[in-house]
C-alpha cells in the first residue's frame, strides 16, 4: 500500500512538473523565435541603410513585416527608378564596372574616402550591397 501511495505521488509531481515546464519552454522559444525574426536580416541588407532598405521592402510589398525606419516620405528617384547613394568601399575599377553592368551611373568616386557617390536602381542595391567589397550604401547628400 505505503508503495502504491510513493508510485501515485511520484506520477502526480511528474504530471505537475511537465504541466508547469513545458508551458515556460514554449514561451521562451516563442521570444527567442521573435527575437530571431526581426535579426534575419541578410549581410547585404545589414549594409544598406534602414531608411533605404525600408523603401525597398515597401516597394516590394513588404513594408509592414521588414519596416527598419521610421516613414520620413519616400525617397527621391529619378525617372529611371535611381536613387542617389554614397557607397562606401574600396574604389576599384572592378566594383564601378558592376555598379555599371547594375544600372548605375557614377557621379563622383574618391579612392582616400572610399567613397563612390551614384545613382542606382533601387531594386539593384541589395546585388550592390552582397559585393564583399561593399562596406555600406546610405543615401547621398544632395
Amino acid at each position: 500500500m505505503r508503495t502504491a501511495r510513493s508510485v501515485v505521488f511520484v506520477v502526480f509531481c511528474a504530471g505537475a512538473a511537465a504541466a508547469i515546464g513545458v508551458p515556460a519552454l514554449r514561451a521562451q522559444r516563442s521570444v527567442s523565435g521573435e527575437n530571431h525574426s526581426r535579426d534575419v536580416r541578410t549581410v547585404a541588407e545589414k549594409k544598406i541603410a534602414p531608411r533605404v532598405l525600408s523603401e525597398i521592402y515597401r516597394r516590394r510589398g513588404e513594408a509592414r513585416q521588414n519596416a527598419f525606419a521610421p516613414d520620413r516620405g519616400a525617397l527621391k528617384l529619378d525617372r529611371h527608378g535611381r536613387v542617389l547613394v554614397d557607397v562606401r568601399a574600396d574604389v576599384k575599377p572592378a566594383l564601378e564596372k558592376k555598379m555599371k553592368a547594375l544600372g548605375g551611373v557614377i557621379v563622383s568616386s574618391s579612392a582616400p574616402s572610399r567613397s563612390i557617390v551614384t545613382w542606382m536602381p533601387l531594386t539593384m542595391l541589395e546585388r550592390l550591397a552582397a559585393d564583399p567589397a561593399v562596406a555600406t550604401i546610405d543615401l547621398a547628400a544632395h
